[in-house]
């Protein structure tokens, strides 16, 4: 078995946290909410890496949930993982939140995520996979999982998916995982302020 090591960044959600893993020991840290998502992340970091005694350097990847969710949140993330995995020369892995989702709910026909205004990010199940699109409440199927219901579960779901990753990587490098060049934002729409200037034009 190999013993695989990594890192996992959140901030796409109010409550964001840092999940590290040495094989089948692990930590998670949540960021501090009394402060910005881009001052507690580093502390975060830090403090999840000394609970299992590693450095960056231990490292076999970086992992970072990409959204859909706050647009800041998910910009402070992406941004983080990807120079941390350049510094490290390290392989980066790209998570969506439904697939986070999707580990703890397996059966669930779909999930949502609150957009504002009545509307959801949501991913339908489709024989193996998930189709994410935005939708309206009436869309959704009954048995859709609303994020909101398994926040507590989401640290979870996003150590289970990157052990995964981490481990078919290693096995194989021309097995599928999520591995990617570089970190890129999900945001699922437009941010409200380029929906503002579009309606100008």
């Amino acid at each position: 078995m190999v013993n695989m090591k990594g890192l996992i960044l959140d901030t796409t959600i109010k409550k964001g946290y840092v999940a590290a893993f040495d094989g089948e020991r692990e930590a998670v840290c949540y960021l501090d909410t009394a402060l910005s998502t881009q001052s507690a992340l580093i502390p975060a970091c830090h403090a999840a890496l000394n609970r299992l005694d590693m450095t960056v350097s231990d490292f076999d990847g970086v992992a970072a949930v990409v959204g859909p969710g706050s647009f800041t949140g998910i910009r402070i993330g992406v941004t983080f993982g990807n120079a941390l995995a350049y510094a490290r020369a390290l392989p980066r892995f790209a998570f969506s939140s439904f697939d986070l989702m999707n580990a703890v709910r397996p059966t669930a026909p779909a999930f949502s995520i609150e957009a504002g205004h009545g509307s959801y990010y949501a991913a339908f199940r489709e024989g193996n996979g998930l189709f994410e699109r935005n939708a309206d409440a009436p869309e959704l199927p009954t048995g859709t999982v609303d994020q909101s219901e398994i926040m507590a579960e989401l640290p979870r779901g996003a150590l289970l998916v990157a052990r995964r990753a981490f481990e078919n990587r290693a096995f194989s490098v021309c097995a599928p995982t999520f591995e990617t060049d570089l970190l890129r934002p999900n945001y699922m729409r437009k941010s409200q302020a380029e929906r503002l200037k579009d309606e100008k034009k």
